[in-house]
């Protein structure tokens, strides 16, 4: 599917109520650390947390799906305040029933995904984005391309065009 325009895009987002997101390669810049003890870190760009939290106080609640499990991601999550957390290879079951728990329907959802583990999602969603930096067979299911990378502003971009869509911008809801 071609990538939608601007215009074309905002007027497509102006319902949503819901914005589910991947993890690595999105929220991260698809990175882990691992020490020799099994212990992980991953790195989260503090700007893209800062939208998700803003964007609450539009009533637009954010979810996550991540096909691997990871304490880091957990412990971020949590204090980002983010409702709907799974982290499981089923990720379209878990988005179906995200969608049950959040009482709302596809429609009303932006999947952001990066990677092929992320395509049957992005087509059940309402609407599909991906960072800068997706592979080429998730850009084909996109929607829209944000013009920064994962781990790098890509989850900020998408937000900030959520807002601008429902008629505002990021810095009215501080």
């Amino acid at each position: 599917m071609p990538l939608l325009t601007r215009d074309k895009f905002l007027k497509r987002i102006k319902s949503v109520k819901l914005i589910v997101l991947d993890v690595d390669g999105v929220l991260t810049d698809d990175m882990i650390f691992v020490g020799p003890d099994g212990f992980e870190l991953k790195r989260f760009f503090v700007s893209d947390g800062l939208a998700i939290r803003l964007l609450t106080k539009l009533g637009v609640e954010t979810g996550i799906i991540s096909a691997r499990h990871s304490a880091a991601t957990d412990a971020r999550m949590s204090e980002l305040k983010i409702p709907y957390v799974y982290q499981d290879m089923d990720k379209i079951g878990c988005f179906h029933d995200m969608l049950k728990r959040a009482g709302i329907s596809p429609d009303e959802t932006i999947f952001m995904g990066n990677d092929i583990l992320d395509i049957e999602v992005m087509e059940a969603a309402g609407t599909a984005a991906c960072p800068a930096d997706a592979v080429r067979e998730v850009v084909r299911v996109a929607h829209h391309k944000t013009k920064r990378t994962g781990g790098h502003g890509a989850v900020r971009d998408l937000y900030e065009l959520v807002a601008r869509a429902k008629g505002r911008k990021l810095i009215d809801l501080i």
